[in-house]
Parts: C-alpha cells; sequence; structure tokens
C-alpha cells in the first residue's frame, strides 16, 4: 500500500546499513550478520549499540574491540595487547578498487609469500599500509571507550609494534601526571613485600544450584517420568526396574505407581493409551521450533482423521490459561508435519482431568 511506502523505504535502508556496519565492514560474512540480527531482536527496545548490556547491571563486560564500538564503561581494560603473533592468511584476494572506478585496477589470488612476484610488491604494500592503518584505527576505538580510567596488559617483553608497545612509547613522551604518580606507585610496589595468603592459590569451592520443590511437585515429577515408561509404545510394567530408572523411593513408590496405572487405565483416557484405538504413539517426541530450540512433546497420539498432542502437568487440577502459548506452538510445529489431519492439544493433570485447548 501507498501508505506503508515509506515506513518500508526506512526498513530496508535500516538493514542495508546493518549490513554493511556489522565488525566494521570489515571481514564480512552471513552467519555474523544473521547473529547480529538475532541479538537486536532479542534486545527489543535497546538501540543497536547498546545492544543487551543494559540487562546485566554492574557487572564484567568482556567484548572483541569491534563489539564495543559505540560503547563507553568507566573502566575499560585491553587484555593481550602486547601479542603480534597473527596468524597470516594461507591464500587470499589481492584487490584494488577505488571507491569511485566502476571496476578494480587489480584483481588477483595468492598463496604464500614465494608466489607472489615482484610486478605485484606495490599492491602488497599498499595492502599493508592500509591494514596498520585500520589497526591503529581499532587500537583507538579501543582506547577511547573508557571515561575514567584505561588499564593496558601484555604477556611477556613489550614490541614496539605492539598496542602495549605503541602505547608505553606515547606515554614516554609525554609528561602526563597521572602516568607519571602511577609509575612511582608501581615504584613503591616492587620495593615492599607482599604476603599471598596460601588458601588463595587453591580452588575456592563453587557449589551447586539446590532446586526447592514441594512434597507435591516431587511426586508429579516421578509420576510423569512413570507414565513416559509406562505408556505404549514402551509399555514397561518393570515395577523394580522402573523404580530404579525414576529414582522413586519405596516410601513413594506404591503411591505413584497406583496413580499411573489409573491414569493409562482410565476408560475416558484409553484412546490416548490403547494401542488398539489409534494409529501410532510417541512418548517425550523431540522438535526443534522455529527459533531452532529443542522442545519435547509429553505424548503424542496419532488417529486416522487427526492428531492429539498430550502435556502432562503435576498438579490434580488446575486453570489451562497460562498453558495456551505453549500448546499453541505445539499445534502449530505438528500441523506443518501433518498437515492433512486437524491437531488437538490438551492438558492431562494428574487426577486425570483432561482440559483441550
Amino acid at each position: 500500500p501507498a501508505e506503508l511506502h515509506e515506513t518500508v523505504r526506512a526498513n530496508l535502508q535500516a538493514f542495508m546499513e546493518i549490513a554493511l556496519n556489522v565488525d566494521a565492514g570489515r571481514y564480512p560474512s552471513l552467519p555474523r550478520f544473521l547473529a547480529e540480527l538475532r541479538e537486536l531482536r532479542a534486545a527489543e527496545n535497546e538501540s543497536p549499540d547498546e545492544g543487551r548490556v543494559g540487562e546485566v547491571g554492574n557487572a564484567l563486560r568482556i567484548y572483541t574491540v569491534h563489539e564495543a564500538k559505540g560503547l563507553e564503561a568507566p573502566i575499560v581494560w585491553l587484555l593481550d595487547t602486547n601479542d603480534t603473533n597473527s596468524k597470516a592468511d594461507s591464500y587470499s584476494v589481492l584487490l584494488d578498487w577505488q571507491p569511485n572506478a566502476s571496476r578494480p585496477a587489480h584483481f588477483s589470488l595468492f598463496g604464500d609469500k614465494r608466489g607472489r612476484g615482484a610486478k605485484r610488491a606495490p599492491y602488497f604494500d599498499a595492502d599493508e599500509a592500509y591494514a596498520r592503518r585500520e589497526e591503529m584505527n581499532l587500537l583507538y576505538v579501543a582506547m577511547t571507550r573508557a571515561k575514567q580510567a584505561l588499564l593496558v596488559s601484555g604477556n611477556g617483553e613489550p614490541a614496539e609494534t605492539s598496542w602495549y608497545g605503541r602505547i608505553a612509547h606515547a606515554i614516554e613522551q609525554t609528561a602526563n601526571p597521572l602516568m607519571v604518580a602511577a609509575g612511582s606507585v608501581a615504584a613503591r610496589q616492587e620495593k615492599s613485600v607482599v604476603k599471598v595468603d596460601a588458601g588463595l592459590l587453591s580452588p575456592f569451592p563453587a557449589g551447586k544450584r539446590v532446586l526447592r520443590i514441594t512434597p507435591e511437585q516431587q511426586r508429579g515429577i516421578w509420576l510423569h517420568a512413570l507414565l513416559q515408561h509406562m505408556a505404549p509404545p514402551d509399555g514397561s510394567a518393570d515395577k523394580a526396574g522402573l523404580q530404579a530408572k525414576c529414582g522413586i523411593p519405596d516410601s513413594e513408590m506404591e503411591t505413584v505407581w497406583m496413580q499411573a496405572q489409573s491414569l493409562i487405565a482410565d476408560a475416558s483416557l484409553q484412546r490416548f493409551f490403547d494401542p488398539q484405538h489409534y494409529l501410532c504413539a510417541n512418548n517425550e517426541m523431540p522438535y526443534v521450533n522455529a527459533r531452532g530450540e529443542i522442545r519435547r512433546i509429553d505424548r503424542l497420539v496419532e488417529f486416522d482423521d487427526e492428531v492429539w498432542v498430550l502435556d502432562y502437568k503435576l498438579s490434580e487440577s488446575g486453570d489451562p490459561a497460562p498453558y495456551r502459548a505453549q500448546l499453541a506452538e505445539y499445534r502449530t510445529a505438528m500441523q506443518s508435519i501433518y498437515a492433512g489431519k486437524k491437531v488437538r492439544c490438551a492438558l492431562l493433570f494428574a487426577g486425570g482431568e483432561l482440559s483441550e485447548l
């Protein structure tokens, strides 16, 4: 419609700008672009530069320099800035194409240095000069992210061509009072003897997360596990084996076992558990949804003209409304598989209540 032309044009323009700006336009790749789109979509109302940074609050954030472009923080720490051992490409493209030119002035492929040839030396020199300029631009971006303090660290002896060496050389050429003060503090620290607590040299126990569930919820979990293994096509009747597999204590096994048998034998539910009433059935059936996430359906039962998705619930009964979106996703996913049949979804509560949504 004509009234949407400007909106569509603006969105297409934004789409192209994102494609050109991902990682500052260097080394473009389709997977990286798709990942950026996913992050922007997950960020909801955040601006593209901020992403999801605001959600983590007062925390340590680790970025590449490209990812940090447009962001600032009170304290920024540049890590491993003395590393100059970048791996050279074993093969690549040598290209000389000026922005205003209709075609490239030079295009060729190259492998190792021995096969480059003398005639291409000017192009290689220009490419290396451009790479050094890009490296300095990246260093500028990295250093200007800090609002209050910039920490620069590196491993081993400083190399003049590394970021650490370049920053150190620049500092030596200036009379920055803050750096002089920092240097004097470092000198005093070198003369002092620091005692390290031996306890700090050993790993700290991290502990583990403990899920707090009520006895009723635990019984529901056990019931869910039993139904998975007792309902056809598995149909196991090995009580002792199922007790061991599901980790059910002796004090609870009889109650949960009788409840599971009651559900499977319930006359109103026979069409879902008796193989004579349906074509096929699956327990804990996995599928991948539209977002690429793995989901599992508790029980799927196929009939001649329809398919039922059953979702077990741990309570005796309850309000089905909170699960409407969950079952709608199941229905959409299964409808794409069983295109010629109607897909129906229902909650099966522990008390035997079947609630269709």
